[in-house]
Protein backbone atom coordinates (compact mmCIF):
# COMPACT_ATOMS: atom_id res chain seq x y z
CA UNK A 1 0.00 0.00 0.00
CA UNK A 2 0.92 3.22 -0.82
CA UNK A 3 3.38 2.64 -4.01
CA UNK A 4 2.10 4.43 -6.96
CA UNK A 5 2.03 2.87 -10.14
CA UNK A 6 0.92 3.10 -13.84
CA UNK A 7 -1.69 0.63 -15.09
CA UNK A 8 -3.94 0.46 -18.17
CA UNK A 9 -7.13 -1.56 -18.99
CA UNK A 10 -10.68 -1.63 -20.12
CA UNK A 11 -13.33 -0.47 -17.52
CA UNK A 12 -15.68 -3.44 -17.15
CA UNK A 13 -18.43 -1.23 -15.28
CA UNK A 14 -19.45 2.31 -15.48
CA UNK A 15 -18.61 4.64 -12.78
CA UNK A 16 -21.49 4.30 -10.01
CA UNK A 17 -22.83 1.25 -11.61
CA UNK A 18 -21.82 -0.84 -8.98
CA UNK A 19 -24.48 -2.73 -6.28
CA UNK A 20 -21.93 -1.20 -3.86
CA UNK A 21 -21.81 2.10 -1.02
CA UNK A 22 -19.28 3.66 -2.56
CA UNK A 23 -20.54 5.99 -5.75
CA UNK A 24 -17.29 6.56 -7.13
CA UNK A 25 -15.88 3.11 -7.50
CA UNK A 26 -15.53 1.13 -10.54
CA UNK A 27 -13.03 -1.71 -12.39
CA UNK A 28 -10.44 -1.72 -14.65
CA UNK A 29 -8.80 -5.10 -15.99
CA UNK A 30 -6.37 -6.61 -18.78
CA UNK A 31 -5.80 -9.81 -20.02
CA UNK A 32 -4.42 -10.95 -16.93
CA UNK A 33 -5.81 -9.36 -14.05
CA UNK A 34 -8.58 -6.40 -12.82
CA UNK A 35 -8.61 -4.12 -10.06
CA UNK A 36 -10.96 -1.85 -8.35
CA UNK A 37 -10.78 1.55 -9.30
CA UNK A 38 -11.35 5.28 -7.14
CA UNK A 39 -12.04 7.69 -9.64
CA UNK A 40 -11.65 11.67 -8.27
CA UNK A 41 -14.92 13.19 -8.40
CA UNK A 42 -14.73 15.07 -11.49
CA UNK A 43 -14.06 12.35 -13.76
CA UNK A 44 -16.15 10.31 -15.30
CA UNK A 45 -15.86 7.08 -17.42
CA UNK A 46 -18.23 4.25 -19.11
CA UNK A 47 -18.18 0.80 -19.66
CA UNK A 48 -15.90 -0.58 -22.19
CA UNK A 49 -13.67 2.66 -22.07
CA UNK A 50 -9.77 2.26 -22.65
CA UNK A 51 -8.10 3.76 -19.53
CA UNK A 52 -4.13 4.56 -18.29
CA UNK A 53 -4.19 5.44 -15.38
CA UNK A 54 -1.45 6.28 -12.30
CA UNK A 55 -2.60 6.57 -8.61
CA UNK A 56 -1.55 4.80 -5.08
CA UNK A 57 -3.06 1.22 -4.22
CA UNK A 58 -5.13 1.48 -1.42
CA UNK A 59 -7.02 -0.95 0.89
CA UNK A 60 -10.53 -0.68 2.65
CA UNK A 61 -12.45 -3.10 4.33
CA UNK A 62 -10.72 -5.94 2.90
CA UNK A 63 -10.93 -4.37 -1.08
CA UNK A 64 -7.25 -4.07 -2.71
CA UNK A 65 -8.11 -0.73 -4.85
CA UNK A 66 -6.04 1.91 -6.82
CA UNK A 67 -7.03 5.81 -5.89
CA UNK A 68 -6.65 7.15 -8.76
CA UNK A 69 -4.43 10.69 -9.09
CA UNK A 70 -4.45 11.33 -13.37
CA UNK A 71 -6.90 8.96 -15.22
CA UNK A 72 -6.38 9.41 -19.39
CA UNK A 73 -9.30 8.03 -21.44
CA UNK A 74 -7.57 6.18 -24.83
CA UNK A 75 -9.33 7.22 -27.89
CA UNK A 76 -10.54 3.80 -29.24
CA UNK A 77 -13.17 2.07 -29.87
CA UNK A 78 -15.31 0.86 -26.59
CA UNK A 79 -14.96 -2.66 -25.81
CA UNK A 80 -16.02 -4.44 -22.97
CA UNK A 81 -13.91 -7.24 -21.82
CA UNK A 82 -15.24 -10.80 -21.91
CA UNK A 83 -16.90 -12.23 -18.53
CA UNK A 84 -14.32 -15.03 -17.05
CA UNK A 85 -16.86 -17.65 -16.15
CA UNK A 86 -16.16 -19.51 -12.70
CA UNK A 87 -17.72 -21.85 -10.07
CA UNK A 88 -18.67 -20.61 -6.56
CA UNK A 89 -15.64 -22.45 -4.90
CA UNK A 90 -13.12 -20.94 -7.33
CA UNK A 91 -14.32 -17.18 -7.64
CA UNK A 92 -14.31 -16.91 -3.50
CA UNK A 93 -10.30 -16.05 -3.35
CA UNK A 94 -7.53 -13.43 -3.97
CA UNK A 95 -7.62 -14.87 -7.31
CA UNK A 96 -9.97 -13.54 -9.83
CA UNK A 97 -10.60 -10.12 -7.16
CA UNK A 98 -11.02 -7.13 -9.45
CA UNK A 99 -12.05 -9.38 -12.45
CA UNK A 100 -15.12 -9.38 -14.41
CA UNK A 101 -16.79 -12.57 -14.10
CA UNK A 102 -20.14 -15.11 -14.38
CA UNK A 103 -21.06 -17.68 -11.83
CA UNK A 104 -23.77 -19.79 -12.15
CA UNK A 105 -24.86 -21.47 -8.60
CA UNK A 106 -27.32 -21.78 -5.95
CA UNK A 107 -29.52 -19.55 -3.59
CA UNK A 108 -28.68 -20.76 -0.01
CA UNK A 109 -30.12 -17.68 1.70
CA UNK A 110 -30.91 -14.34 1.50
CA UNK A 111 -30.95 -11.90 4.23
CA UNK A 112 -30.54 -8.10 4.78
CA UNK A 113 -28.20 -6.08 6.85
CA UNK A 114 -27.74 -2.45 7.54
CA UNK A 115 -26.12 -1.95 4.54
CA UNK A 116 -28.15 -3.46 2.14
CA UNK A 117 -29.84 -6.80 0.47
CA UNK A 118 -27.62 -10.07 0.01
CA UNK A 119 -28.13 -13.58 -1.27
CA UNK A 120 -25.43 -16.27 -0.55
CA UNK A 121 -24.42 -18.51 -3.35
CA UNK A 122 -23.38 -22.29 -3.40
CA UNK A 123 -22.51 -24.12 -6.51
CA UNK A 124 -25.43 -25.99 -8.04
CA UNK A 125 -26.00 -29.98 -6.46
CA UNK A 126 -22.46 -28.92 -3.83
CA UNK A 127 -23.65 -29.70 -0.34
CA UNK A 128 -20.89 -27.06 1.31
CA UNK A 129 -21.87 -23.93 2.91
CA UNK A 130 -21.84 -21.03 0.56
CA UNK A 131 -19.03 -18.97 -0.22
CA UNK A 132 -19.79 -16.69 -2.05
CA UNK A 133 -22.32 -13.36 -1.50
CA UNK A 134 -24.30 -11.01 -4.38
CA UNK A 135 -24.55 -8.11 -1.86
CA UNK A 136 -26.49 -4.83 -3.37
CA UNK A 137 -26.54 -1.65 -1.36
CA UNK A 138 -29.98 0.69 -0.27
CA UNK A 139 -28.98 2.76 -2.24
CA UNK A 140 -29.28 0.32 -5.24
CA UNK A 141 -32.18 -1.49 -4.46
CA UNK A 142 -34.60 -1.04 -6.51
CA UNK A 143 -32.32 -1.24 -9.53
CA UNK A 144 -31.50 -5.14 -9.12
CA UNK A 145 -34.39 -6.28 -7.43
CA UNK A 146 -33.08 -9.25 -5.54
CA UNK A 147 -36.51 -9.72 -3.72
CA UNK A 148 -37.49 -11.74 -7.05
CA UNK A 149 -35.36 -14.65 -6.28
CA UNK A 150 -36.29 -17.19 -3.52
CA UNK A 151 -34.07 -19.72 -1.96
CA UNK A 152 -33.44 -22.81 -3.77
CA UNK A 153 -33.52 -20.81 -7.29
CA UNK A 154 -30.70 -21.41 -9.70
CA UNK A 155 -29.61 -18.07 -11.22
CA UNK A 156 -26.68 -16.37 -12.97
CA UNK A 157 -25.05 -13.41 -11.73
CA UNK A 158 -22.20 -11.47 -14.08
CA UNK A 159 -19.87 -8.59 -12.00
CA UNK A 160 -17.23 -7.78 -10.35
CA UNK A 161 -15.78 -10.13 -7.88
CA UNK A 162 -14.51 -7.98 -4.79
CA UNK A 163 -15.23 -7.82 -1.26
CA UNK A 164 -16.22 -4.99 0.84
CA UNK A 165 -16.52 -6.31 4.79
CA UNK A 166 -16.86 -3.61 7.71
CA UNK A 167 -15.47 -5.94 10.31
CA UNK A 168 -12.27 -7.25 10.71
CA UNK A 169 -9.88 -9.55 9.46
CA UNK A 170 -11.10 -8.41 6.27
CA UNK A 171 -9.33 -11.53 3.87
CA UNK A 172 -12.32 -14.40 4.12
CA UNK A 173 -15.13 -12.28 2.81
CA UNK A 174 -15.91 -12.68 -0.86
CA UNK A 175 -19.07 -11.32 -3.18
CA UNK A 176 -19.98 -10.26 -6.81
CA UNK A 177 -20.73 -7.20 -7.99
CA UNK A 178 -23.85 -6.82 -10.40
CA UNK A 179 -23.75 -3.77 -12.94
CA UNK A 180 -27.55 -3.58 -13.57
CA UNK A 181 -30.48 -5.91 -12.83
CA UNK A 182 -29.85 -7.68 -16.34
CA UNK A 183 -26.95 -9.03 -14.57
CA UNK A 184 -29.01 -10.91 -12.54
CA UNK A 185 -30.89 -13.92 -14.46
CA UNK A 186 -32.44 -17.27 -13.06
CA UNK A 187 -31.82 -20.34 -15.47
CA UNK A 188 -33.60 -23.57 -15.62
CA UNK A 189 -35.94 -24.83 -18.34
CA UNK A 190 -35.82 -24.06 -21.97
CA UNK A 191 -34.39 -21.11 -23.66
CA UNK A 192 -36.77 -19.51 -26.14
CA UNK A 193 -33.54 -19.15 -27.95
CA UNK A 194 -33.50 -22.67 -27.84
CA UNK A 195 -36.67 -23.19 -29.27
CA UNK A 196 -35.79 -20.63 -32.18
CA UNK A 197 -32.98 -22.71 -33.15
CA UNK A 198 -34.81 -25.66 -33.15
CA UNK A 199 -37.25 -23.86 -35.45
CA UNK A 200 -34.34 -22.13 -37.75
CA UNK A 201 -32.52 -25.75 -37.77
CA UNK A 202 -36.12 -27.61 -39.36
CA UNK A 203 -36.75 -25.06 -41.40
CA UNK A 204 -32.71 -24.83 -42.65
CA UNK A 205 -33.41 -28.57 -43.94
CA UNK A 206 -35.56 -27.39 -47.02
CA UNK A 207 -33.23 -24.24 -47.46
CA UNK A 208 -29.90 -26.60 -48.06
CA UNK A 209 -31.25 -28.59 -50.84
CA UNK A 210 -32.41 -25.41 -52.95
CA UNK A 211 -28.92 -24.31 -51.94
CA UNK A 212 -27.04 -27.41 -52.89
CA UNK A 213 -28.82 -27.55 -56.08
CA UNK A 214 -26.77 -23.98 -56.45
CA UNK A 215 -23.72 -24.51 -54.90
CA UNK A 216 -22.39 -27.31 -57.66
CA UNK A 217 -21.72 -24.42 -60.07
CA UNK A 218 -19.56 -23.38 -57.35
CA UNK A 219 -17.54 -26.38 -56.15
CA UNK A 220 -14.65 -25.31 -57.36
CA UNK A 221 -14.38 -22.20 -56.49
CA UNK A 222 -15.32 -23.00 -53.04
CA UNK A 223 -12.51 -25.53 -53.75
CA UNK A 224 -10.05 -22.68 -54.48
CA UNK A 225 -11.02 -20.54 -51.60
CA UNK A 226 -11.00 -23.45 -48.88
CA UNK A 227 -7.38 -24.43 -49.76
CA UNK A 228 -6.50 -20.28 -49.38
CA UNK A 229 -8.30 -20.31 -46.32
CA UNK A 230 -6.11 -23.28 -45.27
CA UNK A 231 -2.86 -21.26 -46.04
CA UNK A 232 -4.36 -18.75 -44.51
CA UNK A 233 -4.94 -20.72 -40.96
CA UNK A 234 -1.50 -22.25 -41.05
CA UNK A 235 0.42 -18.64 -41.35
CA UNK A 236 -1.62 -17.49 -38.48
CA UNK A 237 -0.97 -20.60 -36.44
CA UNK A 238 2.75 -20.39 -37.43
CA UNK A 239 2.84 -16.04 -36.22
CA UNK A 240 1.49 -16.51 -33.06
CA UNK A 241 3.35 -17.23 -30.03
CA UNK A 242 0.89 -19.61 -28.66
CA UNK A 243 2.00 -23.21 -28.81
CA UNK A 244 -0.70 -25.06 -30.66
CA UNK A 245 -1.42 -28.92 -31.54
CA UNK A 246 -4.23 -30.62 -33.08
CA UNK A 247 -4.65 -34.09 -32.11
CA UNK A 248 -7.17 -36.51 -32.69
CA UNK A 249 -9.52 -38.25 -29.66
CA UNK A 250 -6.53 -40.60 -28.50
CA UNK A 251 -4.40 -37.85 -27.83
CA UNK A 252 -2.26 -38.48 -31.45
CA UNK A 253 -0.82 -34.98 -32.37
CA UNK A 254 -1.97 -34.53 -36.22
CA UNK A 255 0.10 -31.09 -36.47
CA UNK A 256 2.21 -28.78 -34.03
CA UNK A 257 3.27 -25.29 -34.72
CA UNK A 258 6.92 -23.98 -34.60
CA UNK A 259 5.71 -22.19 -30.91
CA UNK A 260 4.85 -25.44 -29.81
CA UNK A 261 8.22 -27.57 -30.83
CA UNK A 262 9.78 -24.02 -29.49
CA UNK A 263 8.59 -24.94 -25.67
CA UNK A 264 8.21 -28.21 -25.46
CA UNK A 265 12.19 -28.28 -27.06
CA UNK A 266 11.69 -30.01 -29.98
CA UNK A 267 11.58 -30.44 -33.84
CA UNK A 268 7.90 -30.22 -35.13
CA UNK A 269 7.94 -32.75 -37.25
CA UNK A 270 9.10 -35.24 -34.51
CA UNK A 271 6.04 -33.84 -32.71
CA UNK A 272 3.85 -35.20 -35.33
CA UNK A 273 2.43 -38.56 -34.33
CA UNK A 274 3.26 -38.23 -30.97
CA UNK A 275 0.71 -38.83 -27.62
CA UNK A 276 -0.02 -35.43 -26.62
CA UNK A 277 0.13 -36.00 -23.03
CA UNK A 278 3.43 -37.83 -23.14
CA UNK A 279 5.05 -34.71 -24.92
CA UNK A 280 3.82 -32.40 -22.80
CA UNK A 281 3.91 -34.09 -19.17
CA UNK A 282 7.25 -34.98 -19.82
CA UNK A 283 8.25 -30.97 -20.38
CA UNK A 284 5.73 -29.90 -17.57
CA UNK A 285 4.82 -30.45 -13.99
CA UNK A 286 1.31 -31.47 -15.04
CA UNK A 287 -0.69 -34.20 -13.85
CA UNK A 288 -1.80 -36.49 -17.07
CA UNK A 289 -5.38 -37.14 -15.96
CA UNK A 290 -6.20 -33.57 -16.15
CA UNK A 291 -5.13 -33.68 -19.95
CA UNK A 292 -8.70 -36.01 -20.21
CA UNK A 293 -11.17 -33.79 -18.42
CA UNK A 294 -13.75 -31.84 -20.51
CA UNK A 295 -13.33 -29.44 -23.63
CA UNK A 296 -12.48 -26.30 -22.58
CA UNK A 297 -10.82 -27.45 -19.31
CA UNK A 298 -7.64 -25.29 -18.55
CA UNK A 299 -4.83 -26.29 -16.49
CA UNK A 300 -1.99 -24.43 -14.96
CA UNK A 301 1.77 -26.09 -15.15
CA UNK A 302 5.16 -24.91 -15.17
CA UNK A 303 6.94 -25.50 -18.25
CA UNK A 304 11.17 -26.77 -18.62
CA UNK A 305 12.98 -25.52 -20.98
CA UNK A 306 17.12 -24.71 -21.72
CA UNK A 307 16.62 -21.30 -19.82
CA UNK A 308 14.86 -22.24 -17.07
CA UNK A 309 10.69 -22.93 -16.28
CA UNK A 310 8.03 -20.51 -17.26
CA UNK A 311 4.66 -21.02 -15.95
CA UNK A 312 1.79 -21.90 -18.58
CA UNK A 313 -1.82 -22.62 -19.44
CA UNK A 314 -2.82 -25.41 -21.02
CA UNK A 315 -6.38 -25.50 -22.88
CA UNK A 316 -8.19 -28.08 -24.78
CA UNK A 317 -11.06 -27.41 -27.17
CA UNK A 318 -13.04 -29.34 -29.54
CA UNK A 319 -13.16 -28.21 -33.45
CA UNK A 320 -16.05 -29.85 -35.62
CA UNK A 321 -14.55 -30.50 -39.62
CA UNK A 322 -17.32 -32.31 -41.47
CA UNK A 323 -18.08 -35.19 -39.63
CA UNK A 324 -14.94 -35.17 -37.74
CA UNK A 325 -14.00 -33.94 -34.66
CA UNK A 326 -10.34 -32.01 -34.16
CA UNK A 327 -9.49 -31.61 -31.21
CA UNK A 328 -7.00 -28.66 -30.19
CA UNK A 329 -4.75 -27.41 -27.52
CA UNK A 330 -3.12 -24.43 -26.80
CA UNK A 331 -0.28 -23.96 -24.13
CA UNK A 332 0.13 -20.25 -23.70
CA UNK A 333 3.08 -18.31 -21.33
CA UNK A 334 1.40 -16.99 -18.72
CA UNK A 335 4.50 -15.13 -17.04
CA UNK A 336 3.06 -11.80 -17.31
CA UNK A 337 -0.15 -12.43 -16.01
CA UNK A 338 1.45 -14.31 -12.47
CA UNK A 339 4.29 -11.17 -12.58
CA UNK A 340 0.38 -8.95 -12.42
CA UNK A 341 -1.14 -11.40 -9.85
CA UNK A 342 1.84 -11.64 -7.67
CA UNK A 343 2.55 -7.95 -7.36
CA UNK A 344 -1.27 -7.14 -6.84
CA UNK A 345 -1.36 -9.99 -4.07
CA UNK A 346 1.78 -8.11 -2.70
CA UNK A 347 0.35 -4.59 -2.32
CA UNK A 348 -2.40 -6.41 -0.24
CA UNK A 349 -0.36 -7.82 1.91
CA UNK A 350 1.15 -4.45 2.28
CA UNK A 351 -1.97 -2.46 2.61
CA UNK A 352 -3.21 -4.93 4.78
CA UNK A 353 0.26 -4.19 7.42
CA UNK A 354 0.18 -0.51 7.14
CA UNK A 355 -3.68 -0.70 7.72
CA UNK A 356 -3.23 -2.43 11.60
CA UNK A 357 -0.08 0.41 11.79
CA UNK A 358 -2.54 2.83 11.38
CA UNK A 359 -4.67 1.44 13.82
CA UNK A 360 -1.90 1.51 16.53
CA UNK A 361 -0.67 4.83 15.22
CA UNK A 362 -4.45 6.52 16.16
CA UNK A 363 -4.95 4.88 19.38
CA UNK A 364 -1.14 5.96 20.57
CA UNK A 365 -2.13 9.90 19.27
CA UNK A 366 -5.23 9.91 21.21
CA UNK A 367 -4.19 9.04 24.32
CA UNK A 368 -0.63 11.01 23.93
CA UNK A 369 -1.87 14.16 21.98
CA UNK A 370 -5.24 14.65 23.59
CA UNK A 371 -4.56 13.77 27.13
CA UNK A 372 -2.14 16.52 27.25
CA UNK A 373 -4.01 19.42 24.99
CA UNK A 374 -6.92 18.47 28.12
CA UNK A 375 -5.07 19.60 30.45
CA UNK A 376 -3.95 22.77 29.43
CA UNK A 377 -7.43 24.07 28.99
CA UNK A 378 -8.53 22.66 31.92
CA UNK A 379 -5.66 24.88 33.64
CA UNK A 380 -6.82 27.62 31.41
CA UNK A 381 -10.08 27.84 32.76
CA UNK A 382 -9.11 27.33 36.13
CA UNK A 383 -6.83 30.24 35.56
CA UNK A 384 -9.68 32.08 34.45
CA UNK A 385 -11.54 32.47 37.34
CA UNK A 386 -8.35 33.05 39.55
CA UNK A 387 -6.76 35.69 38.45
CA UNK A 388 -7.56 39.67 37.28
CA UNK A 389 -7.17 41.62 33.90
CA UNK A 390 -5.03 41.61 31.73
CA UNK A 391 -4.27 37.84 32.61
CA UNK A 392 -7.37 36.68 32.76
CA UNK A 393 -7.23 37.79 28.73
CA UNK A 394 -4.05 35.24 28.32
CA UNK A 395 -5.53 32.26 30.25
CA UNK A 396 -8.46 32.87 27.79
CA UNK A 397 -6.44 32.56 24.90
CA UNK A 398 -4.78 29.52 25.47
CA UNK A 399 -8.34 27.94 26.74
CA UNK A 400 -9.56 29.16 22.85
CA UNK A 401 -5.94 27.85 21.40
CA UNK A 402 -6.10 24.59 23.07
CA UNK A 403 -9.77 24.31 22.32
CA UNK A 404 -9.01 25.21 18.54
CA UNK A 405 -5.86 22.27 18.40
CA UNK A 406 -8.38 19.80 19.86
CA UNK A 407 -10.98 20.62 17.26
CA UNK A 408 -8.24 19.88 14.59
CA UNK A 409 -6.73 17.26 16.09
CA UNK A 410 -10.02 15.23 16.27
CA UNK A 411 -10.62 16.27 12.49
CA UNK A 412 -7.45 14.75 11.82
CA UNK A 413 -7.69 11.67 13.87
CA UNK A 414 -11.40 10.99 12.37
CA UNK A 415 -10.42 11.53 9.08
CA UNK A 416 -7.17 8.93 9.29
CA UNK A 417 -10.08 6.81 10.85
CA UNK A 418 -12.09 6.56 7.97
CA UNK A 419 -9.57 6.25 5.47
CA UNK A 420 -8.19 3.57 7.42
CA UNK A 421 -11.29 1.82 7.71
CA UNK A 422 -11.19 1.56 11.75
CA UNK A 423 -14.54 3.64 12.67
CA UNK A 424 -17.13 1.49 13.65
CA UNK A 425 -21.01 1.91 13.24
CA UNK A 426 -23.19 1.55 16.09
CA UNK A 427 -26.44 1.49 14.97
CA UNK A 428 -29.00 2.64 17.34
CA UNK A 429 -32.33 4.55 17.77
CA UNK A 430 -31.87 7.70 17.86
CA UNK A 431 -33.91 10.86 18.77
CA UNK A 432 -33.35 13.77 15.90
CA UNK A 433 -34.22 16.95 17.99
CA UNK A 434 -31.78 15.68 20.86
CA UNK A 435 -28.90 15.67 18.61
CA UNK A 436 -29.96 19.38 16.80
CA UNK A 437 -30.46 20.52 20.34
CA UNK A 438 -27.62 19.56 21.11
CA UNK A 439 -25.37 20.64 18.52
CA UNK A 440 -26.95 24.10 18.61
CA UNK A 441 -26.31 24.75 22.17
CA UNK A 442 -22.72 23.68 21.42
CA UNK A 443 -22.32 26.77 18.71
CA UNK A 444 -24.79 29.21 21.45
CA UNK A 445 -22.06 31.55 22.34
CA UNK A 446 -20.75 32.05 18.87
CA UNK A 447 -24.48 32.34 17.33
CA UNK A 448 -24.86 35.40 19.65
CA UNK A 449 -21.92 37.42 19.20
CA UNK A 450 -22.65 37.45 15.71
CA UNK A 451 -26.33 38.52 16.45
CA UNK A 452 -27.31 35.82 14.31
CA UNK A 453 -31.04 33.88 14.43
CA UNK A 454 -31.14 30.10 14.33
CA UNK A 455 -34.75 28.81 13.19
CA UNK A 456 -35.23 24.57 13.99
CA UNK A 457 -37.97 22.65 12.58
CA UNK A 458 -37.54 19.59 13.42
CA UNK A 459 -40.81 17.12 14.08
CA UNK A 460 -40.13 16.05 17.80
CA UNK A 461 -41.23 12.48 17.42
CA UNK A 462 -38.48 12.08 15.00
CA UNK A 463 -36.45 9.50 15.19
CA UNK A 464 -34.09 7.28 12.95
CA UNK A 465 -32.38 4.38 13.26
CA UNK A 466 -28.55 5.38 12.89
CA UNK A 467 -24.99 6.18 14.46
CA UNK A 468 -25.66 8.97 16.76
CA UNK A 469 -21.90 9.77 17.10
CA UNK A 470 -21.57 10.14 13.49
CA UNK A 471 -25.05 11.68 13.35
CA UNK A 472 -23.83 14.49 15.86
CA UNK A 473 -20.54 15.03 14.03
CA UNK A 474 -22.37 15.68 10.35
CA UNK A 475 -25.01 18.19 11.91
CA UNK A 476 -21.92 19.77 14.11
CA UNK A 477 -20.07 20.30 10.88
CA UNK A 478 -22.12 21.77 8.72
CA UNK A 479 -23.63 24.08 11.12
CA UNK A 480 -20.58 25.01 12.38
CA UNK A 481 -19.56 26.29 8.62
CA UNK A 482 -22.89 27.68 8.84
CA UNK A 483 -22.32 29.94 11.33
CA UNK A 484 -18.45 30.48 10.72
CA UNK A 485 -19.42 32.00 7.18
CA UNK A 486 -22.33 34.09 8.25
CA UNK A 487 -21.81 38.07 9.65
CA UNK A 488 -25.00 38.45 9.67
CA UNK A 489 -28.15 36.88 8.91
CA UNK A 490 -30.34 33.76 9.79
CA UNK A 491 -29.40 29.97 9.31
CA UNK A 492 -32.35 27.17 9.43
CA UNK A 493 -31.89 23.59 10.22
CA UNK A 494 -34.93 21.42 8.73
CA UNK A 495 -35.14 17.63 9.21
CA UNK A 496 -37.99 16.36 7.48
CA UNK A 497 -39.40 12.27 7.54
CA UNK A 498 -39.14 10.48 4.93
CA UNK A 499 -39.96 6.41 4.15
CA UNK A 500 -36.68 4.89 4.21
CA UNK A 501 -35.23 7.69 6.68
CA UNK A 502 -34.54 11.46 7.25
CA UNK A 503 -33.94 14.63 5.05
CA UNK A 504 -32.13 17.14 6.75
CA UNK A 505 -30.92 20.57 5.60
CA UNK A 506 -28.57 23.65 6.74
CA UNK A 507 -28.94 26.80 4.98
CA UNK A 508 -27.55 30.15 5.57
CA UNK A 509 -27.54 33.63 4.29
CA UNK A 510 -23.85 33.71 4.40
CA UNK A 511 -21.05 34.10 1.87
CA UNK A 512 -21.57 31.37 -0.46
CA UNK A 513 -19.42 28.92 -2.78
CA UNK A 514 -17.60 30.28 -5.50
CA UNK A 515 -18.73 27.80 -8.89
CA UNK A 516 -14.90 27.04 -9.60
CA UNK A 517 -14.62 25.59 -6.29
CA UNK A 518 -17.62 23.58 -6.33
CA UNK A 519 -15.96 20.49 -7.24
CA UNK A 520 -13.07 20.41 -4.73
CA UNK A 521 -15.65 21.13 -1.96
CA UNK A 522 -15.74 18.14 -0.14
CA UNK A 523 -11.54 17.22 -0.94
CA UNK A 524 -9.52 16.95 2.21
CA UNK A 525 -7.55 19.92 3.26
CA UNK A 526 -8.89 22.04 0.47
CA UNK A 527 -10.19 25.57 1.08
CA UNK A 528 -11.72 28.56 -1.06
CA UNK A 529 -9.76 30.73 0.80
CA UNK A 530 -5.93 29.47 1.38
CA UNK A 531 -2.91 30.87 2.22
CA UNK A 532 -1.30 32.89 5.09
CA UNK A 533 -3.73 35.88 4.26
CA UNK A 534 -6.93 33.50 4.30
CA UNK A 535 -10.09 35.05 5.62
CA UNK A 536 -11.23 31.81 7.96
CA UNK A 537 -9.44 29.31 9.69
CA UNK A 538 -9.91 26.09 9.68
CA UNK A 539 -7.88 22.56 8.31
CA UNK A 540 -10.27 22.23 5.34
CA UNK A 541 -11.62 18.78 6.46
CA UNK A 542 -14.87 19.52 7.98
CA UNK A 543 -16.37 18.70 4.77
CA UNK A 544 -14.45 15.85 3.33
CA UNK A 545 -15.13 14.18 6.88
CA UNK A 546 -18.33 15.04 6.70
CA UNK A 547 -18.88 13.88 3.14
CA UNK A 548 -17.30 10.09 4.29
CA UNK A 549 -19.33 9.72 7.42
CA UNK A 550 -22.73 10.02 5.17
CA UNK A 551 -21.22 7.36 2.87
CA UNK A 552 -20.16 5.18 5.66
CA UNK A 553 -24.32 5.64 6.72
CA UNK A 554 -25.42 4.86 3.61
CA UNK A 555 -26.68 7.89 3.00
CA UNK A 556 -26.11 11.30 0.58
CA UNK A 557 -24.83 14.93 0.66
CA UNK A 558 -25.63 17.80 -1.69
CA UNK A 559 -25.08 21.32 -2.35
CA UNK A 560 -26.64 24.36 -3.75
CA UNK A 561 -24.56 27.83 -2.90
CA UNK A 562 -25.09 31.41 -4.57
CA UNK A 563 -22.00 33.24 -3.87
CA UNK A 564 -22.83 36.01 -1.89
CA UNK A 565 -26.34 35.33 -1.21
CA UNK A 566 -25.74 31.75 1.25
CA UNK A 567 -25.84 27.95 0.88
CA UNK A 568 -28.11 24.94 1.65
CA UNK A 569 -26.57 21.84 2.43
CA UNK A 570 -29.22 18.77 1.82
CA UNK A 571 -28.04 14.95 3.83
CA UNK A 572 -30.35 12.06 3.31
CA UNK A 573 -29.81 9.24 6.09
CA UNK A 574 -31.33 6.09 6.04
CA UNK A 575 -32.78 4.12 9.05
CA UNK A 576 -30.28 1.37 9.88
CA UNK A 577 -30.93 -2.71 10.15
CA UNK A 578 -29.60 -4.45 12.60
CA UNK A 579 -27.35 -7.34 11.48
CA UNK A 580 -29.22 -10.11 10.07
CA UNK A 581 -32.72 -8.11 10.70
CA UNK A 582 -35.74 -7.53 8.16
CA UNK A 583 -36.79 -4.68 6.95
CA UNK A 584 -40.28 -5.27 8.71
CA UNK A 585 -38.57 -6.52 12.12
CA UNK A 586 -39.72 -3.86 14.98
CA UNK A 587 -37.14 -2.19 17.38
CA UNK A 588 -39.83 -0.12 18.97
CA UNK A 589 -38.89 -1.78 22.32
CA UNK A 590 -35.18 -0.65 22.04
CA UNK A 591 -34.11 2.37 24.06
CA UNK A 592 -33.62 6.07 22.39
CA UNK A 593 -29.93 6.68 22.44
CA UNK A 594 -29.39 9.77 24.80
CA UNK A 595 -26.44 12.74 25.26
CA UNK A 596 -23.62 10.76 27.28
Amino acid sequence: MGDTVAVAGRVTVSQGRLAVPVPDLTALQDSTAGIHLLLPNETSVARGDSLRVRGVVDQAYGLTRLDALDVRVVDTRARTPTPRPLTVNTAAGEQHEGRLARIRGRVASKGVNRGGEYLRLQDRGASAPAQITVFVANRHGERFRLDRFDEGDAIEVTGVVGQYDYEAPYTDYYQIEPRASEDLAQIGGVSTYLWAALMVIGGGGLIAGIVAIVLRTAVRRRTQELTESRARFRRLAEATFEGIALHDSDGTILDANAALAEMVGSEREALIGRDLTEVLTSASTADPSQFREESGATVEAELSRADGTIPVQLERREVTVGTDTVHVCAVRDISKRKEWENEILRAKREAEEVAQLKSNLLNNMRHELRTPITNITGYAEVIMEEVDAPHDSFAEQIRQSGRRLSDTLQAVLDMAQVESGTLDVDAQRVAVPDVVRDVVDRHAQTIDEKGLTVDRTVPDDCILRTDRTLLYRILNNLLENAVKFTETGQVWVTVEPMPSGVRMRIRDTGVGIDPSFRPHLFEPFKQESEGVAREYEGTGLGLALTKRMVDLLGGGIEVDSTKGEGSVFTVELPSLLRAEESPVASDADEPVAQTP
